[in-house]
């Protein structure tokens, strides 16, 4: 976190409905107060949202009130988007257009504060929204949900973790809007597509034993840090392609499916339909 200066006359107020958000113009850049956006996105209080900013997102400054001036914690027009982001309110979605729609223009008009390519409102009109993020997560639950308690949150950690490097970003909510699909299908293919099964067995390194069993099977495999994994395959666990997958289904074709199995992947495969279906539906409606 920095220190930075700035005078009086660079405050600029502006209200969020009866949320004053105050906004500074530093070096040329705006900067907004964090008390002010954390009470208009609804975080229970500013540390909260600024916890996970970097450090060049956020710093302190000297912003005159009715009691004096105060010194106080700002944030940069990156961290506010990234705080818009991690919000789950319904009102970020709100907030964000009335930054990108009346705040920045007017900082722009009022100061020397360019952007004139608008790279910031395409880039978050181009990410997927707080709605679709949750239905990725969702989606992610689901995978592991028949696992034991004690594993499920590092098995959903190693699947963000996939998507992450996947979609080549470094949390959900930066993954463009138009490859939202794709993600929905990467999650919910992803055991099938990449042969992980969690867990390895007590956290301990696992290698291939010099001596194998006529019938044992091993996933040699590297993580997004490119270290070796080996990962033990359960006789019941196939590793095919999406249409290798598909044609599998096939009451002729090798891979045994019991009826009830089928059952079960039509009333999965069924509730992914509906997923998508309510996404797709909620994105147009707030087109």
């Amino acid at each position: 976190m920095s220190d930075i200066s700035t005078t009086v006359s660079n405050v600029i107020p502006f209200n969020f409905g009866k949320q004053q958000v105050r906004t500074l113009l530093i070096d040329d850049q705006p900067w907004f107060v964090a008390n002010d956006v954390s009470a208009a996105l609804q975080y229970s209080e500013a540390s909260a949202m600024t916890r996970h900013l970097d450090d060049d997102e956020k710093g302190l400054s000297i912003v005159q009130t009715l009691g004096g001036d105060q010194e106080m914690l700002v944030i940069n027009e990156s961290g506010l988007y990234s705080a818009i982001l991690r919000s789950r309110k319904a009102e970020a979605k709100r907030f964000k257009k009335w930054v990108t729609a009346e705040v920045l223009p007017a900082i722009r008009k009022q100061g020397s504060y360019q952007d004139s390519s608008n790279k910031m409102k395409a880039l978050m009109d181009d990410l997927v929204d707080m709605t679709e993020t949750n239905a990725l997560k969702g989606l992610a639950r689901h995978k592991v949900a028949h696992l034991p308690a004690s594993i499920q949150r590092s098995a959903s950690a190693r699947i963000y973790s996939a998507v992450h490097t996947r979609f080549n970003v470094p949390r959900l909510e930066l993954i463009p809007a138009s490859q939202f699909e794709s993600a929905c299908n990467f999650i919910a293919a992803y055991a099938v597509l990449e042969g992980e099964f969690i867990p390895k067995g007590n956290g301990k390194p696992f290698d291939i034993p010099e001596k194998l069993g006529q019938c044992e099977r091993y996933l040699v495999s590297a993580d997004p840090h490119g270290n070796r994994q080996v990962t033990p395959v359960p006789m019941g666990a196939f590793v095919l392609t999406r249409q290798q997958f598909m044609q599998s289904m096939l009451v002729d074709r090798d891979m045994p499916v019991s009826t009830a199995e089928m059952f079960e992947f039509v009333a999965l495969a069924t509730e992914n339909l509906r997923y998508r279906f309510l996404f797709q539906a909620a994105r147009r409606d707030a087109a």
